[in-house]
């Protein structure tokens, strides 16, 4: 049964996933345009001395784009089920609640993962077509705490959604938006790069927390 919980969620977020893909592309096709703009504009001795020793950053277009993501994904994903009550059919399941809840979660934060992965693998090769490793190595640092922040506002996103009571939903929006701000502080390109495990460890213990308001509508505990 759960494989079927599993299947049907996939089915229903298909369509809107490719929406969130093509999104994702467009935006990659931008930062593939402004990229080789600076080339057009200055020599490439010039443009690898900005982009080098001062930071520029010809992607920054990307910096809430995974946000964006992991926000739609959320969105389609649990309003429809939260508003019309359907959620609570799933819980009365003969599975355990948990299981129903992870594997909707799963599915939801498969999804996001996926395109953002895609993200970062399109940003390496536009910028290995121009430029040497380390500045290929430097913008996935930079770039990997944005895609972190789009699964945290995936979660973040489901936390709020699942949460049956208003008091708490407001809070747990607060908890969303801290815990997603955590990975798009601004900074020197690359600075995350030594932190990112740990920034990877924060957003698992994270995702435990989408179970305490899905329980609270299960068993209407406010």
């Amino acid at each position: 049964m759960l494989k079927a919980l599993l299947l049907k969620e996939f089915v229903k977020l298909r369509a809107f996933w490719i929406v969130a893909l093509v999104f994702n592309m467009c935006m990659l096709g931008y930062v593939y345009i402004t990229m080789n703009g600076l080339f057009r504009l200055d020599h490439a001795e010039v443009v690898w001395y900005r982009v080098i020793h001062l930071g520029q950053l010809y992607y920054s277009s990307l910096t809430y784009v995974p946000a964006v993501t992991g926000l739609f994904i959320a969105a389609v994903q649990f309003f429809p089920e939260m508003r019309n009550q359907r959620f609570r059919i799933s819980l009365h399941l003969p599975i355990a609640p948990h299981l129903i809840v992870m594997g909707h979660v799963f599915v939801g934060f498969l999804a996001v993962a996926v395109i953002l992965i895609i993200d970062l693998a399109g940003l390496g090769l536009m910028t290995h077509t121009r430029f040497p490793g380390e500045v290929v190595a430097r913008a996935l640092t930079t770039a990997a705490p944005w895609m972190l922040a789009g699964l945290s506002t995936y979660l973040g996103a489901t936390l709020v959604l699942l949460e049956p009571t208003w008091k708490i939903r407001m809070l747990n929006f607060a908890v969303a938006a801290g815990m997603t701000g955590l990975f798009l502080r601004g900074g020197v390109p690359g600075a995350y790069g030594p932190i990112l495990p740990i920034l990877c460890a924060a957003l698992l213990i994270y995702t435990p927390s989408v179970l305490l308001p899905a329980y609270r509508f299960r068993y209407r505990r406010v």
